[in-house]
């Protein structure tokens, strides 16, 4: 396709994201960046970008094509790394939102690999280039290798973030003039302090769990797949002693009494992110459960 087909989808889609069209703007933005004939015009990435942007900044407009879009560029070992890595950092956000935490843990990871892998000669001397970016609202140029650490930065901060699960993750990228949103986790329904918040439900992976040893190699629950080790003895430790057998669940398996986060709810969104306790099913309604919030009279279904 010709240049004349990208201007008009990448107008189309400035256009209606000013009318608050967010999804429109997203599909506008997509058929321009797949309509370019160039792969390695600087305007191509900044099309991309504007795609992803949306999707970080308005997760709940993401739908199963994004994520095979995403998947599509962040697997393609012939598109610019550049690309790639912003592509799995967006995925990294929605999986995130989706309270997928594990597949948004590995694809932070994964990214991380893609950038920080020693480049081949057509791709150093492409990635040393010049191209326009924002920095504190001023357009400059800059090496297509600072935008580069700038996406690593950001999915170390995220994995960071995960592992301190009351702080939350980044969700926008900041070379680019965007809101800053954060998604934290809200003690909402416990009186728990943050601290206890986290050792129930951090993702694990940077330390062991029950010493806080660093730098050595770990081995997570074979029930779990979230607490990490570095020890046969500090695995029976944190079982016995420290409360793990009493928590330890497979991946999407509640029991009453446990501590759950909210997300994704339509019907009451203004829960989400909320840090409740789990009744058991809602007997009266299939696939859904009671969630005891502390000073209401009886559960909230949910």
């Amino acid at each position: 396709m010709s240049l004349s087909h990208v201007m008009k989808h990448q107008q189309a889609a400035v256009a209606l994201w000013g009318q608050g069209k967010h999804r429109e703007s997203a599909n506008e933005y997509w058929l321009s960046f797949q309509a370019f004939p160039s792969l390695t015009h600087e305007m191509r990435y900044w099309i991309f970008h504007g795609y992803t942007s949306i999707l970080r900044e308005v997760c709940s407009e993401a739908n199963d094509n994004d994520f095979s879009n995403l998947r599509k560029i962040f697997e393609d070992k012939n598109e610019l790394r550049l690309l790639r890595m912003e592509a799995g950092f967006t995925l990294g956000v929605l999986h995130y939102s989706r309270s997928e935490r594990f597949k948004c843990e590995d694809v932070y990871h994964r990214s991380k690999a893609i950038g920080e892998k020693t480049a081949k000669k057509k791709q150093e001397k492409h990635e040393q280039k010049m191209m326009m970016i924002v920095k504190e609202g001023v357009w400059l140029k800059s090496p297509i290798m600072e935008l580069m650490e700038g996406v690593l930065k950001d999915c170390q901060d995220n994995l960071n973030g995960l592992n301190r699960a009351t702080t939350g993750i980044i969700t926008h990228r900041p070379e680019v003039p965007s809101k800053t949103h954060r998604m934290p986790v809200r003690t909402g329904g416990t009186t728990l302090t943050n601290d206890e918040i986290n050792n129930l439900i951090d993702v694990g992976g940077i330390q062991c769990d029950c010493c806080k040893k660093r730098d050595v190699q770990l081995f997570t629950c074979a029930i779990c797949d979230r607490t990490s080790y570095c020890s046969k003895k500090c695995q029976t430790n944190q079982w016995k002693e420290n409360g793990h057998k009493k928590y330890c669940r497979k991946e999407g398996v509640f029991k009453p009494g446990d501590l759950v986060q909210i997300a994704r709810l339509k019907n009451k969104p203004e829960l989400n992110d909320t840090i409740v306790r789990l009744i058991g099913p809602d007997t009266t309604s299939e696939g859904r459960y009671k969630l005891q919030i502390v000073g209401g009279v009886k559960g909230d279904k949910v």
